[in-house]
């Protein structure tokens, strides 16, 4: 075999990375994180949230810049996001409480149905939202 040809299969390299070699190369980069799915739901979800990334990113870095673009109105897109994750966040304590799950929220956001006492009671710490700036 000549040395151009790959020794797995015997073909030559085409030049093009597979998606798989891509997505490989992405993994270690500080700005990804690798998202399991087990439902089309989540498809959607990780879709949505790649386009909500890439648009608020675009809506920060323009406002004040772009006369459309207001301070004001890019703060209230930002506090509709929030109350978005929020809303997840509720969605997912509900569900859990449902089928009699302990929910564990992600850093940043505290089970919003859990009583006030049970964080005081246990001594554990509690976390909270981010403040919006």
């Amino acid at each position: 075999m000549t040395e151009n040809k790959k020794e797995s299969n015997g073909k030559k390299p085409s030049g093009k990375e597979s998606w798989q070699d891509r997505k490989l190369k992405k993994v270690v980069r500080d700005d990804i994180d690798v998202i399991s799915r087990k439902t089309l739901d989540q498809s959607d979800f990780i879709t949505m949230l790649n386009t909500h990334d890439n648009v608020l990113h675009r809506l920060r870095m323009t406002m004040g810049r772009n006369s459309n673009i207001t301070f004001e109105k890019a703060q209230e897109f930002i506090e509709r996001s929030q109350q978005i994750r929020e809303e997840i966040n509720l969605l997912n304590a509900e569900m859990c409480e449902l089928m009699s799950w302990d929910y564990t929220p992600p850093r940043g956001f505290t089970n919003p149905l859990a009583k006030a006492d049970d964080g005081e009671k246990k001594g554990s710490k509690k976390t909270t939202t981010a403040a919006i700036t």
